[in-house]
């Protein structure tokens, strides 16, 4: 007999697999107990139950890594505090590699697991044999080992978090189905169940595959899918022992671990099998899916070839059960943008076992604090734009996304599937010009540009790629002639109204009350001090501004100032993206050109830096901004989309003779690197504050309005920051940075970089990422000591500054 619900609870968590138990346990935790989980069959019956159990902690960035290794703590502390095992076995993890690259990879994962104190060993062929006795190490060239990893098993790790949680207080009904929610506004007021309706102040939905359909009952959306994920028990003529580690065989898309004396292979297959909610059965517990031994073959006979003792097993079980997946292979977690009090914690990417733990302390955190408390930018529902939830393209970016998380994760790697979705109005004027496209929120833009004879096509490595060359001479360019580069992709919103000063000027670090016609560069905080977006702002009119922000953003910071300005009925935002494009015409070259497509007066004194005009080019009529992301004099032109290819066309005209080269991404990004221009997402980001960044002008004490954020920024002002952001130069031109290398001073790592590339102007790879100060130390001395960036196992030895290594004065900008 189902237990009864009650009519009211705080929280509703929907799902009983790992992931809302783990929520359910640490909203306990934190005090937090008047919680009910509703689990529509038995706990574990979704996707949890047939999961393999893997708990690894090396992930490819800090947070993820963070989250991950937290689990094989809690799975170990658990048993004592609830009494209930839960499998977990530390007997590690060993990642061979096939291939030299893959070696290079594997030993990145390896310096940057040893930044975050993770015990990790570089591993000859004959040394993995060592740890793994029937691996065939003439078929690899290394191998990385981590003591600490291992497995657990799912169903009793997650009772463990179910008795945890309700030996704390919290209410476990199964048995029961969610039908529905009542909305009260933008916000559920209550869950419609089998049982009865529970009204409440928040909702949680961590039902794994099924969070689509739920969410859109909730009118949240949820850009996940499902695919058919095997494994098989095999049993060789031999017990394998318990204490054998779990053998990752990536370039193999593989895995390999000891269950009960067999081996269990588990397969990541180069082209996933999507599939449709309405292709699974109608018993939607214990799901089994048909075997597929065409789909399995390739990744089976992968591990045969590394351990032949596979190649006479029995197989004594072949499980195939539907997982969720992503279109960008990152988790959904987080605060629904339609919803403020709905949470959604799902799409694990058949990583919840390993990362449930970690997540779900996360989420907790973030309902009881009402924003979260690390930086979890990169796995927020937020970033989702409302075209991903489309059927037609979840199903065909699935089929990529499960083999990508074994494939090789090269460096500026563009997906492949579900394109093109977004072109700019220059789509085909660059395409025309030999652009190798590039994807980034669906737009497709222009990374760079093949010369006459070359394929637009990217081979990828981890040296320098087959279109570094071609991207050094758009960097020249635009440090010695000029660049036109389209940035439509960028996000644009238009707040307007009587408010809207008021309004900015509290969402705004920076002060925007400036005359009409000047732009300003700012960031917008958090209430603890972290940088929750960053814009550069024209002020239009008196009460009319545009916001521009980044393009992975658009969907993030539309919702976020959304929500800032919704209580508001004197301002609007509307997003206008769509509605225009950008151009950026840049390099000393850049007036004497735009002067030839224009009869606006472009001097300093008619026009100078940070001046918003609308003036004449070609036969159109376009916003010019004077500004550019690159480090130079230069022009930001914002035309009507129906406008853009004439712009486009009269500025190339006008180029002849100039020196004048398109350009893509790539080159702007080697650019803004030398001028030490942020990236947000990389460098900057919730959990980093603009004093840590170096960004103290764009959140000036003399502001005198009040501003979110400004309260934790004046005790930091105090108080004094415990890291800063820091600029780095290889002095060996031939390495590469790419991001997330450590940061060794004086030999004790203080940080990782945040990102890096190279810069052609100055000769050498250059980064920036952030230091840890030692006790008592003063911001301005963090650049002193010896410094080396940990790349692949290699220590490079660099030069540290508080400047960017280009025109730390930004003396080109005002030519």
């Amino acid at each position: 007999m189902p237990t009864a619900l009650p009519k009211h609870s705080q929280i509703v968590i929907v799902g009983g697999g790992v992931a809302g138990c783990s929520i359910a346990y640490h909203l306990c935790k934190l005090g937090i107990t008047d919680v009910v989980l509703l689990e529509r069959g038995q706990l574990t019956c979704g996707t949890t139950w047939h999961a393999a159990g893997l708990v690894m902690q090396l992930r490819t960035t800090e947070v993820m890594t963070r989250l991950a290794a937290y689990g094989t703590e809690l799975y170990h502390d658990i048993i004592a505090e609830t009494g209930q095992e839960t499998g977990l076995k530390r007997n590690g993890s060993l990642a061979i590699a096939s291939t030299e690259d893959r070696l290079i990879e594997i030993n990145r994962m390896c310096a940057l697991g040893r930044a975050f104190n993770i015990e990790s060993h570089a591993l000859t062929p004959s040394e993995a044999k060592d740890v793994y006795p029937y691996l065939d190490d003439t078929k690899i060239a290394g191998a990385v080992f981590i003591p600490r990893d291992g497995q657990t098993n799912p169903v009793d790790t997650t009772v463990a978090l179910a008795k945890g949680a309700k030996r704390l207080g919290a209410k476990i009904v199964e048995g029961v189905r969610v039908e529905g929610f009542v909305r009260n506004g933008n916000r559920v007021s209550t869950v419609q169940t089998s049982l009865g309706d529970i009204d409440c102040e928040t909702v949680v939905l961590a039902a794994g595959i099924w969070n689509p359909p739920l969410g859109a009952k909730a009118g949240v959306k949820i850009p996940l899918y499902a695919s058919e994920h095997m494994y098989v028990l095999a049993q060789a003529d031999f017990k394998a022992p318990p204490t054998l580690p779990v053998l990752r065989h990536t370039d193999g898309f593989c895995y390999i671990k000891e269950d009960a004396g067999k081996f269990l292979v588990g397969a990541f297959e180069p082209k996933g099998k999507p599939l449709p909610l309405g292709a699974l059965p109608a018993q939607p517990e214990f799901i089994e899916l048909e075997e597929d031994w065409n789909q399995f073959e390739l990744p089976l006979s992968k591990a045969i070839e590394v351990v032949p003792a596979l190649e006479n097993a029995q197989i004594t079980k072949f499980m195939n059960g539907p997982e969720s997946f992503t279109p960008d292979n990152r988790f959904i977690v987080g605060q629904a943008p339609e919803a403020p009090n709905v949470f959604v914690c799902g799409g694990f990417n058949s990583q919840g076992i390993l990362a449930g733990a970690g997540v779900g302390r996360a989420l907790a955190e973030w309902i009881a604090a009402g924003s979260a408390t690390i930086d979890l930018s990169e796995i927020d529902i937020a970033r989702f734009h409302d075209f991903q939830i489309n059927e037609n393209y979840l199903k065909t970016r699935i089929s990529e996304s499960l083999g990508l998380l074994y494939a090789m994760h090269w460096p500026h790697r563009q997906f492949e599937t579900a394109r093109p979705i977004r072109r700019t109005p220059l789509y085909h004027r660059l395409k025309g010009l030999n652009a190798c496209m590039g994807e980034a929120a669906g737009w497709e833009r222009a990374n760079w540009f093949a010369p006459s004879g070359v394929e637009p096509t990217y081979e990828y490595s981890y040296g320098r790629q087959n279109w570094f060359e071609h991207a050094a001479a758009e960097h020249k360019a635009v440090r010695t002639a000029a660049g036109l580069f389209d940035l439509s992709s960028f996000s644009k919103f238009l707040v307007q109204g009587a408010g809207a000063l008021e309004a900015l000027q509290y969402i705004c670090s920076n002060n925007v009350d400036v005359e009409p016609e000047r732009t300003v560069y700012t960031l917008a905080l958090n209430s603890r001090g972290g940088i929750q977006a960053e814009f550069t702002i024209q002020r239009l009119k008196a009460d009319s501004f545009m916001l521009i922000s980044a393009t992975a953003q658009q969907s993030r910071d539309f919702a976020w100032l959304h929500g800032m300005l919704a209580h508001r009925k004197d301002v609007a935002v509307t997003d206008v993206t769509s509605g225009y494009a950008t151009l950026l015409l840049t390099g000393p070259r850049a007036r004497d050109i735009l002067q030839r497509a224009t009869n606006a007066s472009l001097s300093n004194e008619d026009f100078p830096f940070g001046t918003v005009r609308d003036i004449d080019i070609g036969f159109a009529r376009a916003r010019a901004v004077r500004m550019s992301f690159a480090g130079e004099l230069g022009w930001e032109l914002h035309p009507s989309t129906e406008f853009a290819e004439g712009v486009f066309d009269a500025l190339m005209a006008a180029g002849e003779g100039f020196g004048l080269k398109p350009a893509g991404y790539h080159a702007l990004d080697s650019l803004r690197l030398e001028k030490g221009y942020f990236h947000w997402g990389h460098d900057i980001g919730p959990g980093d504050t603009p004093l840590e960044a170096g960004l103290g002008f764009a959140a000036p004490k003399r502001k005198i309005a009040d501003y979110l954020g400004k309260d934790a920024l004046d005790r930091q002002r105090k108080d004094g920051v415990r890291r800063r952001f820091v600029y780095f130069k290889l002095r060996d031109p031939d390495p590469l940075l790419i991001h997330n290398e450590p940061i060794y001073r004086n030999g004790v790592c203080a940080g990782t970089i945040a990102s890096g590339g190279f810069g052609h102007t100055i000769g050498a790879s250059i980064g920036g990422g952030y230091v840890a100060l030692r006790d008592g130390e003063d911001a301005s001395a963090v650049a002193e000591g010896r410094f080396e960036i940990d790349i692949a196992g290699d220590r490079h030895e660099a030069i540290a500054s508080l400047q960017p290594f280009y025109d730390p004065s930004g003396e080109r900008l005002r030519m």
